[in-house]
């Protein structure tokens, strides 16, 4: 199956995929504080002209001899802050999501067609601020296709799990909840690195995957190893669209 991206699946896939990056930038976003320094200018406005009624904030060192409040240089609080985690652009995440899946663009003209036409809505540079809902919906499309390409192949399925067998039934593998955090441990390990992210991510991780797996299984015939590699195929689109494998 090919995700179709008008399908109720496709935004199941996309609202999962947004939520794994909450649980990612909410814990990797470390903020840092750096002291602007204080312009020459304004600073001779302050030792030659106090109590003129210039603006003032009570933080900071305040100026030799002065009583601890000292001009603002324009920037607030706010914006020198700086945050410590950047978003890939279009063909960091494409390299990326090549290097995790196994798959040589170079041979798979579908991906390199869907990218050529997906590029242009894709992160164009690392600054979060920039990062938009088009973005993620571009991220998954893109993700799906290297995922459909992964699962429909024998070349590449056949060896892309080491403890969890896609060629098994979801009434053999998927039954229980042991099977279908197997299966989303390996996706953890191969996309994001094994015990890299912080406890909480991986378990936030975990409990959605699960839950998206139950929704996949829903009206398909779980007697088919087919049907395997469909739910893998679908939570393979949420985690390689997820920030860890995006940003860094």
């Amino acid at each position: 199956m090919k995700i179709n991206f008008q399908s109720k699946v496709f935004w199941k896939l996309t609202s999962t995929g947004l939520l794994l990056t909450t649980f990612f930038t909410f814990n990797q976003c470390v903020v840092q504080q750096y002291n602007a320094p204080v312009s020459k200018t304004q600073s001779e406005v302050v030792n030659e002209h106090p109590g003129d009624g210039d603006p003032v904030i009570n933080s900071g060192t305040p100026p030799a001899g002065g009583s601890g409040e000292f001009v603002e240089t324009g920037a607030t609080e706010v914006a020198r802050l700086v945050a410590d985690v950047g978003l890939k652009d279009f063909e960091e995440i494409y390299m990326s999501m090549s290097v995790v899946t196994g798959i040589d663009v170079g041979d798979e003209s579908g991906i390199r067609n869907l990218f050529n036409d997906l590029n242009t809505q894709l992160p164009t540079d690392n600054s979060v601020k920039n990062f938009m809902t088009a973005h993620q919906i571009a991220i998954v499309k893109l993700a799906g296709e290297f995922c459909h390409r992964v699962f429909n192949s024998s070349a590449y399925y056949n060896s892309f799990f080491i403890n969890f067998n896609v060629g098994q039934s979801p009434n053999q593998v998927l039954n229980n909840q042991s099977g279908k955090l197997q299966m989303v441990n390996e996706f953890i390990n191969r996309f994001w690195g094994q015990n890299v992210q912080p406890d909480d991510v991986e378990t936030n991780a975990r409990n959605e995957m699960t839950l998206l797996i139950d929704d996949l299984l829903v009206g398909e015939n779980l007697s088919s190893s087919a049907t395997t590699r469909k739910i893998a195929k679908g939570v393979c689109t949420a985690m390689l669209a997820s920030a860890p494998v995006t940003m860094f």
